[in-house]
């Protein structure tokens, strides 16, 4: 790659200094698109371009050779020349297409080559012009790409070399028309350096940007330079002088885009970092991670905003939806998946997915230890601390909406018999079973409580206390019809329910729940198994 670069001020200097320019015309200009040709045939994926440089090198050289000997064009100079266009074209196919709107601006220079069509004295010179002005309106589509997705080095090059070498062409066209083409004209200058950006453009993955870039710009503001030299007509040096200043201009537009994507880009990871620092577990009554895995799917969304699920198969859960396009995050031998409704536009950051199962591994973490915290590890319910977490959030909720709440609290009746004569693992089971009936009997708004021993507590939002009475007893029927080994008779429940109104702060809430725990009392004082209003 160094070759190419040092050889362009020896290739500009050669093409412009008066007694060199013919040779350089003549031979130095073929042998340039030879060795450009020769230099990108080393890759598979480069054939056509290889192939089609080479050839036009191959017709290049026969026709110096033919001029030298003052013979008549022959079928033996075209034929490297069509095949050399065949070639091109089908690389230029090849290139994957955006549909054109800031390319049209070179428009006008296609359709002064399709004016060639006009010109009959051309010859056969008129189907290279036309062919060339087909090659730019063909070109223009693949170089939308520059503006619509990030600032491709490698593209601008290969655009501005088929631009060099097209214009050329279309210059020396119309120059043979008006009376022949004079030997050693700096417009040559354009086939070479054409032939080079091409090649360059074409293998050059990791081109740097400010090289590429000046090359790039320095060749188009070096078109209407070298046109303007007489006898070049004046509508021809018109269309240079705008072709040159126009591609440089969307160059510039397009590095100018590159910027402010790079920015967006910064911004997008700045608030991907913001919301997985953002990221905590909120208490559960479950080990369920759907929380974590939406707060964590809402950050990817900054980076890949296609991004529409997030799975973790080991432990069957999913936030969002699945997709055809899957994106594995590494969370320490479980198996983790974004789900993409479509391929990301651009490259995933590096470090993205690592960070991404890195936060997650964590807060999932949290999660577990803060559930381990707030609740009872034998029903799954909240126990006490686990409410004093989630009753001012319950208390909000309630003044918000200005909605009722309803405070009971439960007892197993005659249960520190059933743990006398059954044992305490008897016992245990008929704390789960409730608890199951709990969890499964409330609305997420709600609150359910291992109060203590066999003794619970429920906060009901939007209940009053006719409404918390049915939720009582339907629960209280339930655990009624569980049956527990070796347990030969009914499992009852006595309940006290307070309060059924809007509370007006935590200390209402404290006192309902005191008033509940007394109506209780009476409920086990007037014979156990029934249902006491406060």
């Amino acid at each position: 790659m160094v070759l190419p670069w040092l050889a362009l001020p020896l290739l500009v200097l050669l093409a412009l200094y008066p007694p060199t320019a013919p040779w350089s015309e003549r031979f130095l200009t073929p042998l340039v698109a030879a060795g450009s040709g020769l230099y990108l045939l080393r890759r598979r994926e480069n054939l056509p371009w290889g192939l089609g440089l080479l050839l036009w090198g191959v017709g290049d050289l026969v026709g110096a050779l033919e001029d030298l000997a003052a013979s008549p064009r022959s079928l033996l100079w075209e034929s490297p020349y069509l095949a050399g266009y065949l070639a091109l074209t089908y690389a230029l196919w090849r290139l994957p297409p955006r549909p054109p709107r800031l390319t049209l601006g070179l428009l006008p220079l296609g359709l002064l080559g399709l004016l060639a069509l006009l010109h009959p004295e051309l010859g056969v010179d008129r189907l290279y012009v036309a062919w060339d002005a087909l090659l730019l309106l063909l070109l223009l589509p693949r170089l939308e790409g520059l503006f619509q997705e990030r600032f491709q080095p490698g593209r601008a090059l290969l655009g501005v070399g088929v631009l060099l070498v097209l214009v050329a062409d279309l210059a020396y066209g119309y120059l043979e028309a008006m009376g022949g083409y004079p030997a050693g004209h700096p417009l040559h200058l354009l086939y070479p350096l054409g032939y080079l950006l091409l090649a360059l453009g074409v293998e050059g993955r990791n081109v740097p940007t400010f090289p590429a870039l000046a090359l790039a710009l320095g060749g188009l503001f070096l078109l209407p330079a070298v046109v303007a030299k007489d006898p070049v007509p004046f509508a021809l040096r018109l269309l240079a002088l705008y072709g040159g200043p126009a591609g440089a201009l969307g160059l510039l537009y397009a590095l100018h885009l590159e910027w402010r994507r790079t920015e967006e880009r910064g911004r997008r990871w700045t608030r991907f970092l913001e919301a997985l620092a953002r990221l905590s577990p909120r208490a559960t009554q479950t080990l369920s991670p759907e929380g974590v895995l939406l707060g964590v799917l809402e950050a990817a969304q900054e980076l890949l905003p296609q991004a529409v699920g997030l799975e973790l198969r080991a432990r069957g859960s999913l936030v969002g939806e699945r997709a055809p396009h899957i994106l594995p995050v590494p969370l320490n031998g479980d198996a983790a998946y974004l789900h993409l409704r479509t391929p990301p536009e651009e490259p995933v950051p590096p470090g993205f997915l690592a960070l991404l199962g890195e936060r997650l591994r964590q807060v999932l973490r949290q999660a577990e230890w803060g559930t381990l915290a707030y609740t009872d590890p034998l029903t799954g319910l909240f126990n006490r601390r686990g409410l004093e977490v989630e009753l001012p959030k319950l208390l909000a909720l309630s003044r918000r909406y200005r909605a009722p709440v309803s405070v009971v609290m439960l007892d197993i009746d005659r249960f520190k018999a059933v743990n006398d004569t059954y044992g305490h693992p008897v016992g245990d089971e008929v704390l789960r079973r409730l608890g199951r009936i709990l969890k499964e009997s409330v609305r997420k708004e709600d609150l359910a409580v291992r109060y203590g021993g066999e003794e619970f507590l429920l906060v009901l939002f939007g209940a009053k206390r006719e409404a918390a009475k049915e939720v009582v007893e339907r629960i209280r029927e339930r655990f009624r019809n569980e049956r527990v080994a070796p347990i030969p008779y009914p499992l009852t429940l006595s309940a006290g329910i307070a309060g059924g109104e809007v509370p007006e702060g935590r200390e209402t809430l404290e006192e309902w729940i005191l008033k509940a725990d007394y109506a209780l009392l009476r409920a086990k004082e007037t014979g156990r198994d029934r249902v006491t209003l406060a």
